[in-house]
């Protein structure tokens, strides 16, 4: 199992990603949603069937990101900080999910912004990208959440929507 800050990751506002590039494999967002789990799961599946990796791609914000777990109460984490716990959570759900599949390469992706451009970018090197149906939005009365149908319209590589 590796963990992707590799060549293929674009940088900017020193260090933080915008853009990651897959080459090959299986695609899939994770949001930290219950959807994002099954999605993941499915992901995995995937993946150790076609004998290929397995990227997962976290897009987060400031209101989104994953607070690092060490840091004490009133302490401000910077903006790499919760750059880099998020990926460690992200990375921690997947290789959770790939437990049963121990020789699948699981690669983790954040980029700082929104998940739909974010995913929809990054596809353009997979094989095949996997979303959940819903995500974290609070918006109902949707067969699909917002990311999902963007990724459906505008991914130039077959999806899956995970229900």
């Amino acid at each position: 199992m590796t963990d992707s800050s590799e060549p293929g990751t674009n940088w900017t506002m020193r260090g933080v990603h915008t853009s990651a590039e897959i080459k090959g494999g299986v695609l899939v967002g994770d949001d930290g949603s219950d959807a994002a789990v099954r999605a993941v799961e499915y992901a995995v599946e995937e993946a150790a069937r076609r004998g290929t990796d397995l990227h997962v791609l976290r897009a987060w914000t400031i209101p989104t990101a994953v607070r690092p777990p060490d840091l004490p109460f009133g302490v401000t984490p910077s903006i790499l900080e919760f750059q880099e716990a998020t990926k460690a959570q992200t990375l921690g759900r997947a290789t959770d999910a790939g437990a049963d599949h121990p020789d699948l390469q699981i690669h983790a992706h954040t980029v700082y912004g929104r998940g739909d451009q974010a995913l929809i970018g990054a596809s353009a090197g997979a094989d095949v990208l996997v979303v959940g149906s819903r995500g974290l939005s609070r918006i109902g009365n949707f067969l699909i959440g917002s990311t999902a149908a963007a990724c459906i319209r505008q991914a130039p590589v077959p999806v899956v929507v995970v229900r």
